[in-house]
């Protein structure tokens, strides 16, 4: 037998490596273009055509603030939100509810600060079809006894699981601290259970009468709308809703609270405190808004940023501890939270407004800001590839009061943000020493510590 021949190995042909190519530089992506109309009943129009998306997300979104809800019914303008959907004349909840399966539409509902949100998300060919139903609901709903009950008792149920859930109750206290008693973004905004339980159906039919009108609804509509006559349905079916003009001018805010406080909840003989720390800073429409934006995600806006690779990663406290901006009519919140474990609740707190301090006192890294600029810019046209979630973008830049031309620019002016800027925006929005403090756990094993490690007396809630 032959030796079998062994293949003679490859060869580089001699010469230098070649350079491993580099990446060009890509321009910060640019939001959709959006198109405004404003219909003879008050309706404003928002269309961002997004061609191939052939389901179609229609945002309608009443300017009706909370604060415009009577002391003794908070709570009523979600409940009316949600009592729109129970059925037209003609059609009984179920059957409504059905139609709109029938058009292979899903619908949400809900109520905020600054206004009602209600979500429809249909397919092109069934829009006139789907959106007429909706604006039927909203021009004369059935509004019947029994669904006004029967929301109530669900939203007074809802309220009492919140008050249990440690983070819910958090943020309930500190809404409670940094806003003014008289201010109704100190109180939950589906309101409190003795409100909700005054709710009855002539309140519900009230509201709607008061608050639901044209002049004061936005219609944002995500999709694609490009020659398929979606510009002329949506005008004609929005023109059939008719009401009162004029705006709702929400009554003027008391000034926010801007000194430190610290509030234990007890929860005898839990094994986590969930902690809190926050306070009222500036709003989306202000200027200094992009610059906070790249340092909160700098600080706690992922899990890569600086609290929770201290807290997590460093050293085993938590599953996650992180830094959010919430908002709130003419301001967001700038809050710290995450749980820990009871008896690591005072060296958890003590490193966290050490992680503050020293923010405040040295800023971010470059590493820290190209980090976030690369999370929150260069990531956004993942982000944004579905018409919901443009939709979504478009909603909350209307329930903020911006201009809808300040949109498209949002990723580019984010990216110029340097270090300096977000640093000053970070030190403002988080400073150490105005932060109201609310740890929700066992208050025996918890109280002192959470009073040393805060520096501040403590109320027990």
């Amino acid at each position: 037998m032959t030796a079998p021949v062994s293949a003679s190995p490859l060869r580089r042909a001699p010469g230098p490596r070649p350079q491993r190519p580099v990446p060009a530089p890509v321009d910060p992506w640019l939001f959709p273009a959006l198109h405004e109309d404003r219909l003879a009943n008050g309706v404003t129009l928002l269309t961002c055509d997004r061609p191939g998306q052939e389901v179609l997300s229609v945002e309608i979104v009443v300017a009706a603030p909370l604060a415009l809800e009577p002391r003794d019914l908070e709570g009523v303008l979600g409940i009316t939100t949600s009592a729109l959907v129970e059925g037209v004349p003609g059609l009984s909840s179920l059957d409504f509810i059905r139609e709109l399966e029938n058009c292979g539409a899903t619908l949400g509902v809900g109520a905020e600060h600054a206004g009602l949100r209600i979500t429809l998300d249909v397919p092109a060919t069934h829009l006139e079809r789907a959106l007429s139903l909706l604006v039927r609901a909203m021009r004369e709903p059935l509004l019947p006894a029994t669904s006004v009950d029967r929301l109530v008792r669900s939203r007074v149920h809802a309220l009492v699981r919140h008050r249990a859930d440690p983070e819910r109750r958090a943020a309930l206290e500190l809404h409670g601290a940094v806003f003014d008693p008289s201010d109704r973004r100190s109180r939950p905004a589906r309101g409190a259970e003795e409100t909700v339980r005054r709710i009855d159906r002539d309140a519900v039919v009230d509201c709607h009468r008061r608050f639901l009108r044209p002049a004061v609804t936005t219609v944002v509509v995500a999709g694609d709308l490009s020659g398929n006559g979606t510009g002329a349905t949506l005008r004609r079916v929005l023109s059939a809703w008719e009401g009162e003009p004029g705006t709702l001018p929400a009554p003027p805010a008391p000034p926010v609270r801007d000194t430190p406080a610290v509030i234990v909840v007890d929860r005898p003989g839990a094994v986590q405190t969930r902690l809190v720390l926050g306070r009222a800073a500036t709003a989306r429409t202000a200027p200094g808004w992009d610059a906070l934006l790249i340092g909160n995600h700098s600080l706690g806006g992922s899990v890569n940023a600086r609290l929770d690779r201290e807290l997590r990663e460093a050293k085993g406290y938590t599953y996650g501890f992180h830094s959010r901006l919430l908002a709130v009519v003419r301001h967001s919140l700038a809050v710290v939270t995450g749980a820990v474990e009871t008896s690591v609740t005072g060296q958890a707190l003590g490193d966290v407004r050490r992680i503050l301090r020293e923010v405040a006192e040295h800023g971010i890294s470059a590493a820290e800001r190209s980090a976030s600029v690369a999370q929150i810019v260069d990531a956004a046209p993942l982000r944004y590839l579905t018409a919901s979630a443009v939709a979504d973008e478009i909603a909350v830049l209307v329930l903020d009061g911006r201009a809808p031309d300040t949109l498209p620019g949002a990723f580019r002016r984010a990216a110029a943000v340097t270090v300096d800027e977000a640093s000053a925006a970070l030190r403002e929005a988080f400073a150490p020493d105005r932060l109201v403090t609310v740890a929700v756990g066992d208050a025996a094993r918890i109280g002192e510590a959470v009073r040393e490690a805060a520096g501040a007396p403590t109320d027990t809630a």
